[in-house]
This record gives structure tokens, sequence and C-alpha cells, in this order.
């Protein structure tokens, strides 16, 4: 029996940063672009990014916490509050800051196969704001930078903008200094005056979606080099002669989870779903620069198979519906008309029930973000994690999210894969050799 892992994670200091700048250096109040106004106000999303320091003195926690006031001068409306669906006050408030001690040494963390339930202790509390961080400093020097950031605002290309700003300001590289462009969204997506309700997301209305769900289980995989090449290789169609990265590995996670679930269903699914996310920075006319803030993504792309599809015919139904909706992004979301259609299609959206169906994944890939670029002066991080280490809400069954990992004695590039699937569903996946010859667990 394995022994427990006791993490003890002691608070050293709590305050609040706020802008060196003092006001009126920036304006009072933000106001949303048309997207961040229609996206509900959902929990904040955790953040953790791991380094092994070379020594416990090379973490300056001052020079942390002064870069980051530098940083909210340029990232004021982070340093303030949500005060309806269209604006974000910018009182500077401040961002809460924690400090804390960890008594372990990293590497006996990350090598615990219990890590995930303690992730908790390096994020600060999960409040309603734009953004929260916590340092943590293992007995070895190693670091925990762990944050919550509200997606009301803030996608994950606007967040790792962020991360990145404020960390070439801790290691003093000023010439990799991308500052935000706020601008750049509200130009494309200008704020209506009010939002009609139709529009939003009522997540209260099924209520049982925003409480934690004891039966689902989260666990990590990660694709090698080679295994993703092979699956490239199987996925490969005349429909789809090069499948992508993306492709291949959506399209196998996906038949491979809903394999599983067929073991234990109770009723007949005639067909199964897989909803996915597309950023539309570079696909729209003319294209948004990278570091444009907001929620610039179509968050539920659909593609849709019937029971008996295998990889090839999955990976199809993604190209194609990657395909439709890169080329709308770039014909129907531009010039007059871009308003018009995107409420058309959110309306269409939300009109569909929010209640989980069987049959249905969500998936979202992180990689590509510059998450693992992130140095502030004691190297790249060894591990990016976004999770929390609570039990997921209801309405993350079936969620797979993909993020860059790098392999930590060769430094390979993979990906990494946590699925969220039901105990019951989890337990075949993760002993399906078909499965784990291409998937490693982590």
């Amino acid at each position: 029996m394995e022994e427990e892992l006791q993490v003890e994670v002691k608070i050293i200091s709590k305050e609040m940063v706020k802008p060196s700048l003092p006001p009126p250096s920036h304006p009072t109040t933000f106001t949303l672009s048309l997207l961040d106004q229609i996206f509900p106000l959902v929990p904040p999303v955790p953040l953790l990014l791991f380094y092994s320091a070379p020594t416990p003195q090379s973490v300056d926690i001052n020079a942390l916490k002064l870069s980051l006031s530098q940083s909210l001068d340029y990232f004021y409306p982070l340093s303030g509050r949500v005060h309806d669906e269209s604006i974000i006050s910018c009182n500077d408030e401040g961002v809460p800051f924690t400090e804390t001690k960890v008594n372990c040494p990293l590497s006996v963390f990350l090598t615990s196969p219990q890590k995930q339930k303690s992730f908790t202790k390096f994020l600060p509390s999960p409040e309603l704001i734009p953004l929260a961080i916590q340092i943590n400093v293992f007995l070895c020097g190693g670091v925990v930078i762990g944050t919550y950031m509200l997606h009301k605002f803030l996608d994950a290309n606007s967040s790792a903008t962020f991360l990145s700003h404020w960390a070439a300001l801790a290691s003093n590289r000023l010439t990799d200094l991308v500052h935000p462009n706020f601008e750049a969204t509200v130009n494309a997506f200008p704020p209506l005056p009010k939002i009609d309700q139709d529009f939003v997301p009522d997540l209260s209305m099924v209520p049982s979606t925003m409480q934690s769900d004891p039966s689902i289980m989260i666990k990590s995989f990660v694709f090698s080099q080679g295994s993703i090449r092979d699956l490239k290789a199987q996925a490969t169609s005349e429909r789809v002669p090069k499948p992508t990265r993306f492709e291949a590995l959506a399209g196998f996670i996906w038949e491979q989870a809903f394999a599983a679930a067929t073991h234990n269903l109770t009723t007949e699914v005639e067909h199964t779903e897989l909803f996915f996310a597309v950023g539309m920075r570079h696909w729209l006319s003319p294209p948004l620069p990278k570091e444009s803030m907001g929620n610039l993504f179509i968050p539920s792309v659909r593609a849709t198979t019937d029971k008996s599809s295998r990889l090839q015919v999955m990976v199809e139904k993604i190209h194609l519906s990657l395909s439709n909706v890169q080329h709308k992004i770039a014909t129907v979301y531009q010039g007059e008309n871009r308003v018009d259609a995107l409420l058309s299609d959110r309306k269409a959206e939300i009109s569909s029930p929010i209640e989980f169906c069987e049959g249905q994944y969500r998936l979202t890939s992180l990689c590509n973000t510059s998450f693992k670029e992130t140095d502030f002066g004691f190297g790249k991080p060894v591990r990016v994690v976004h999770d929390d280490g609570r039990q997921p809400l209801a309405m993350f069954r079936n969620l797979i999210i993909l993020t860059d990992f790098t392999h930590p004695i060769t430094g390979d590039g993979m990906v990494e894969a946590c699925i969220n699937l039901e105990e019951k569903d989890m337990t075949i996946l993760e002993s399906n050799p078909h499965f784990l010859a291409f998937a490693s667990p982590l």
C-alpha cells in the first residue's frame, strides 16, 4: 500500500499588489468587448507552473512582487473588479498575493502518484476576481506559481500574454516584453449598450452542472512524438491526407473514451459528439495580434459521428468541422455583419440543453500557448497544470485538456492529455492495451 503523501504548505505572507503607477495613470473603467459581454461569469481558471530552481536562494519574492506591480501598469484591469457583464471597475483594488513555504522537495512531490490531490494547496482562494497569485517555495528551492484567472475576459492566450509580460520584467528580459492590446478586440467586436440575457448562458438554470460530481475521475496521460507520428499515420485517409497533431490526438482520445463508455451504457446511444474550441485571432480578416486580450475563440465547435465510427472517420469529422468554422471566421465574422452573425450563432448555441448527454465529449487544446516558456529568471517550468485538485464539477464530465509537456529527463516535447471521465469509464480506458500503446500514464 502506498504511503500517503503529506504536503504541508505554510503561509508566510498575504498582501494586495497594486499597479506601481499612482492613479489616474489609466482609465477607471474598462468596457468589455461583445465576446466578453456574452461570456458567462464562471469560476476562475486554475494554473500551476512548476519550477526546479537551482538553489533555495534563487527565488526573490520581493522581485516577483515588484515586477507584478509594474506589469499591472499595463494589465490594469487585472487589479480591478468585475462591475457587471460589461464593465471592469479599474479601481486598483489589487491582486491578492500569497507567499508560502512547502515542507518537502519538489522532486518528491512530482514523483508521487498522489500529487493531484495536493494541487489545491498551491493555489490562492478561488474568488470571482480577475487575478489571484500564490508563490510556493519548496525545501529544495523549487517553486510552484499558482494562479486563478477569471475567464470572463481572459482566454488562455490572454493569460499567457500576461504571464510572459510579468516574467520578462521579473527576469529583466526587457527585449522580450510584449504589451497587451485591449483595444483590438473591442474594435473588432464593439460592445453593446445592453446585453440581452438570451445571449448569455445561465448556468444557474441547471444547478447540478455547478456541483461537484464524485463519480468523475481525473487522469493524465502523455503522448510522445513517436506516438503522435504513428497516430497521424493511422488517421490518414483520402479526405484527410495530412491530419494535424490536434486532429489525430483529438480523434484518438474521442474514439477511445467513447469505446470505454459503451461498455457501461445502460441505454443505446446512436451517435457521439465532440465539442472543441477554436481560436479566432489568426483566422479573422484581418487577423488580430496575438497579444489581443479577451475571449477570442469559438467555444463549442461540434463534430458528430455515429457510434460505429473509428479513428479515420472521427478525424474526418473533426477536420471538416474545423475547416468550416475557420472559413466562417474569415468570411462571415467580418465587416458590419460580424456582430449579427456572432449573436445569431451564440443564441443557437445556448438554446441547446446544458445538461450532460451520453456520448458527448468536450476538448480544449492549450498547446502552442507560451505557458511552458514562462521564465521568471529561474528557468522554464518543468510542468504546467490546469487543475486545482478539487473534485470536478458535473459540467466538466468528459472534458479533455491538451497541453504541451516536456519530458523531465530527455527534454523531448510531448503532449499531455488531462482527461475527466466517470470512474467506471476511466477504469476501462486506463487498462485498454490499444490506448496504452500510444498513451503513457503520468
